[in-house]
């Protein structure tokens, strides 16, 4: 049987996330990070945060594993109708998500590891959409992890730009160079 999590924990557990990520994208130097600047952000105590988590990088870990679950779970919504749209709509998806957590984003992907996730989710987007394209009579002639690297790169440089386009503007030109 399933146990419900107490919703005082939850909101706990979001307010250190909240603090955490609002420091982040504010370019607090990572290295200074302390429990106590994110307990003092989140209006909580330290000793409230060791009962949550082990230290910064718990918390790090934990706030990274539900980006992408989030992450996930908007890719998932777009597969109903990704082969009417040459299988493109997963990757609007994915950058509308980027889109409206821009900043946090932006510093994340300096993350070695949160980088590897996030290629190996666009790995399996471009995956599905040559997949697409071969059962329509059409491939590339580009191997998709060269791929996935290049709108790994894009998104970074849009990022860093300060997402000048929109998200639909971009897949298509994604799309175009990919063709």
């Amino acid at each position: 049987m399933s146990r419900k999590i107490d919703p005082r924990i939850k909101r706990t557990k979001r307010l250190f996330k909240d603090a955490l990520i609002s420091l982040i994208q504010e370019n607090y130097d990572k290295s200074k990070l302390t429990v106590q600047t994110i307990a003092e952000r989140a209006e909580l105590n330290r000793a409230t945060f060791y009962l949550h988590y082990r230290d910064i990088d718990d918390l790090m870990e934990q706030t990274i594993n539900e980006i992408l679950e989030e992450l996930h779970e908007t890719m998932k919504g777009s597969s109903e109708d990704a082969h009417s749209q040459k299988g493109s709509s997963r990757l609007v998806s994915f950058l509308e998500h980027f889109y409206r957590n821009a900043g946090l984003y932006k510093v994340m992907l300096e993350n070695k590891e949160f980088r590897k996730r996030v290629f190996a989710i666009l790995l399996d987007i471009v995956t599905y959409w040559s997949d697409y394209r071969k059962m329509k009579g059409r491939s590339f002639n580009v191997p998709n992890e060269i791929v996935a690297a290049s709108v790994l790169g894009i998104v970074s440089w849009w990022l860093e730009e300060g997402t000048p386009y929109s998200p639909t503007y971009l897949t298509n030109f994604i799309v175009e160079r990919f063709k």
